[in-house]
């Protein structure tokens, strides 16, 4: 220990005042990826010899301005070149923690009736794969409750006289269609709203642009919504046929409805062309609806084949 005191100074301490730079920017790797929104590469190395530089003069004011030069420019060295290393470190857990969240969002699925299957452990794997989680979750259950709400109001039955016979209560109400109504519309403003907020996240997120544009993609857009339309449409024509049929002037021929007044007849055939045509939208959006997830899924994918904070 003498000899070391010797050779660095009488009263200058390079060793120690290099150690404590180090192990300041070794916390500084470690803990600022928590805190801090990532940068570039380059950036970071540019930061990282600057601190090291920082250090190195906080530790020349309070110590190893007593040593010798070689001391003096040994530590200015070392503590540079830790610098660029903890930048190093840090880039490291910027490109872990930002590819856990963007991984959420490579690895989705379909099921073959176009819901989406998420990764396991999918929330804690960053801030927005946590709020889509919950959005799909909400989405979910709001499907449920829409098609719960229909089967509460009876709709099946207007499909079968056989039913309608058997439980009449549907075309005795047909007004009670405009709670389904006011349900889509509820929903349809709390979708919106989870994708506003997603936008948000997302807008504010450590990813790069090319795996943001993916992610938006795949929460689609917070201000559009087809499905209501589609709904409404669909309603209003369920609606229709709850009218016709609450006036009874047609008969159960063999599990068909058959309608002896011709006019009856004519309009529930075009009230039944309409109700197909608006299934087949629904389908078309949902198809559309997976091939947009599907294909921001492969921009994702794409985005995390490279170093995703290489320019861009």
């Amino acid at each position: 220990m003498s000899e070391h005191w010797e050779e660095e100074g009488r009263y200058g301490h390079p060793i120690v005042a290099t150690l404590a730079g180090g192990a300041v920017l070794v916390l500084a790797a470690l803990l600022g990826p928590r805190f801090a929104s990532p940068l570039p590469l380059p950036a970071l190395l540019i930061g990282g010899a600057a601190a090291g530089l920082v250090l190195w003069l906080i530790g020349l004011l309070i110590t190893t301005r007593h040593s010798n030069l070689v001391w003096k420019l040994g530590s200015l060295v070392l503590l540079i070149a830790a610098g660029a290393g903890a930048a190093m470190v840090a880039h490291g857990q910027f490109q872990t923690r930002s590819r856990a969240d963007a991984s959420s969002f490579a690895e989705i699925e379909l099921t073959p009736d176009g819901a989406v299957m998420l990764p396991q452990g999918v929330a804690g794997r960053g801030p927005v794969s946590a709020l889509y989680a919950e959005a799909v979750q909400a989405e979910a259950a709001d499907k449920r409750a829409f098609t719960d709400a229909l089967a509460k109001f009876g709709a099946p039955a207007l499909n079968s006289p056989y039913l309608l016979q058997q439980n009449p209560k549907p075309i005795q109400d047909c007004a009670a269609l405009d709670n389904v109504r006011a349900l889509a519309v509820a929903q349809s403003a709390k979708r919106l709203d989870r994708r506003a907020a997603l936008a948000r996240a997302i807008g504010s997120a450590s990813l790069p642009v090319t795996a943001k544009q993916g992610v938006v993609q795949i929460v689609g857009d917070a201000k559009l919504d087809p499905t209501l339309g589609n709904q409404q449409a669909l309603l209003d024509a369920t609606a229709e046929l709850c009218k016709l049929l609450a006036r009874k002037t047609w008969v159960n021929a063999n599990a068909y409805f058959g309608f002896p007044n011709g006019a009856d007849g004519a309009a529930f055939k075009a009230i039944g062309q309409k109700r197909v045509a608006l299934s087949a939208d629904a389908d078309a959006i949902a198809r559309a609806e997976s091939a947009r997830i599907l294909a921001g899924r492969e921009q994702v994918r794409d985005a995390l084949s490279h170093s995703i904070y290489t320019k861009e």
